[in-house]
């Protein structure tokens, strides 16, 4: 059993690490730089304390909320792609080199395939 050290652990959702390399961060920075600028150049009155304040929950809010969406979308995709990726892994030390899903996706087409020729065949009889 490998300790504690030797194990890695999988970050499958989210930023990757360290951020500054992981371009989807860069993009949500972006975008939010975007956002609150904005809403700064909409602010009706800039001199008052109170629309500064309100300025800077907003860009928290919009911080929150545009990181949540880019990390959901690039998380799915990034999820999927390692996910297959370990899923070929796995089936490549089985004995018939063949994941469970895919197996069973062979299986039901094999049978769908089947009964479709069968209704084919008792249609064309008539």
């Amino acid at each position: 059993m490998a300790s504690r050290g030797e194990r890695k652990k999988k970050r499958r959702f989210g930023w990757r690490r360290p951020r500054y390399k992981d371009p989807a961060f860069w993009a949500a920075v972006a975008l939010t730089l975007v956002l609150i600028a904005v809403q700064v150049l909409t602010a009706s009155d800039l001199t008052e304390p109170l629309t500064w304040l309100t300025l800077v929950l907003r860009a928290v809010i919009t911080w929150v909320v545009i990181s949540a969406i880019i990390r959901i979308r690039v998380g799915i995709r990034r999820g999927l792609v390692d996910g297959f990726a370990e899923a070929e892994v796995k089936a490549e030390h089985r004995p018939s080199g063949v994941s469970t899903p895919e197996a069973l996706a062979r299986t039901s087409g094999r049978t769908i395939g089947r009964a479709v020729g069968a209704y084919k065949r008792s249609q064309s009889k008539r």
